[in-house]
């Protein structure tokens, strides 16, 4: 059985763990909780946590989470607080480079409304939805098949 890879893309500077974490476990919880697919859940903040001027922690996190990436299945993106995060940026792009330059194919999955207008978000997601939980049914019935 194939066992899906599901990493969460969002804001973590500024932010303390729990704030960070809220939504993640929730989507997860939401989905593991109805899917009885085999699901992978890699929620950034469990591993590494960025530290101002820590540039051997930033390196390491960088590629592990590049490494995360390359590997996933599905991205879902909080597009709530966006363009407070750069690194979020980056994923995105990571993850439509991955899409044009292999034979891979990773399913972003915006939840929320961006609080930035710009078309190259909106053009990097996949599907949008307003809420977790209508993420989390969008991904049930239509991703993991």
């Amino acid at each position: 059985m194939k066992t899906f890879k599901i990493f969460t893309a969002g804001k973590m500077g500024g932010l303390d763990y729990k704030s960070q974490m809220n939504w993640r476990k929730e989507i997860e919880n939401l989905i593991t909780s109805v899917s009885d697919k085999s699901i992978s859940f890699v929620h950034p903040p469990l591993y590494y946590q960025y530290k101002e001027n820590d540039i051997k922690n930033d390196v390491e996190s960088r590629t592990w989470e590049i490494n995360q990436l390359i590997d996933s299945d599905i991205v879902i993106v909080d597009l709530s607080s966006i363009s407070d995060s750069i690194g979020t940026h980056i994923e995105l792009g990571i993850v439509e480079a991955i899409n044009r330059m292999s034979n891979k194919n990773i399913y972003v999955v915006g939840v929320g409304k961006p609080n930035v207008n710009h078309p190259w978000i909106s053009l990097g997601i996949f599907h949008q939805e307003d809420t977790l939980e209508e993420a989390a049914d969008y991904i049930i019935n239509y991703l993991l098949v």
